[in-house]
């Protein structure tokens, strides 16, 4: 199998799927029902590309500290640091150490939805993850907080659609450190290096910009499944410190 297999499999895929989704919503005629349709669609253009020890749900994420994000449309988490209390079998609360990504979906992108997804995001910033308590008993917390994805199906104008976002977030550290938009272009942050990306005009189908996205998704994932880092999930459980105490024999 040819790298242009893998290329022409993923573009065909996403293509089918927005066309898929854009048929259902269209049906339903109801905003609500469209995203949820829209939501799935993500979900199973994303499924086929997690490695071994990742799934995909929906929900909020928490971390130790109690801090509780707003309701994210997809979330990319794994199960090997800790389990996730899932309400149902794609609903749940996700402890942050063990989320990769977090997805907001948009099916068409306007400056109401940038603003709206960008409140969300910035809940995920506030994401602090695996501490480390020092011998003081000071409170240390390591690493990035999940990636965060904005993900449209299309868009209100004929611009360019990151210099539109960046009118609302030209933050030193952006809420989104990607932006997604089929039939638009990709573009990702790089803390040392800026913004980065492409538009939909340099394939010869608009659809090739989610297989570079799909290729840059499955190394992060890749590097995840190399890197986990320790953690001891029983923090999540208790809400304040037991401090066992030796045992002494009666008499």
């Amino acid at each position: 199998m040819t790298k242009r297999t893998y290329y022409d499999l993923i573009r065909q895929r996403i293509a089918h799927a927005a066309e898929e989704a854009s048929e259902k919503a269209r049906t339903v005629d109801h905003p609500s029902l469209a995203g949820i349709i829209r939501e799935i669609t993500v979900q199973e253009c994303i499924e086929p590309y997690l490695t071994h020890s990742f799934r995909c749900g929906t929900g909020k994420i928490v971390d130790t500290t109690g801090h509780l994000t707003k309701q994210i449309d997809l979330v990319v988490y794994q199960t090997k640091l800790a389990p996730p209390l899932m309400v149902s079998k794609d609903l749940g609360i996700f402890p942050a150490e063990c989320c990769a990504y977090a997805f907001e979906v948009k099916s068409t992108l306007n400056a109401t939805e940038i603003k709206s997804a960008i409140e969300v995001a910035e809940t995920v910033r506030r994401l602090r993850r695996f501490p480390k308590t020092d011998r003081d008993k000071g409170v240390t917390y390591q690493g990035a907080g999940p990636a965060t994805i904005l993900f449209a199906f299309g868009s209100d104008i004929s611009g360019h659609e990151l210099e539109r976002y960046l009118k609302y977030d030209n933050a030193t550290n952006p809420a989104f450190v990607a932006l997604l938009v089929l039939g638009k272009g990709y573009w990702y942050w790089d803390p040392a290096k800026g913004w980065h990306g492409v538009t939909a005009a340099e394939f010869d189908d608009p659809a090739g910009i989610f297989a570079v996205f799909i290729a840059g998704f499955t190394n992060t994932l890749a590097a995840h499944e190399s890197t986990l880092r320790g953690f001891t999930p029983g923090d999540y459980i208790l809400p304040y410190e037991i401090e066992a105490k030796p045992y002494r024999k009666p008499g």
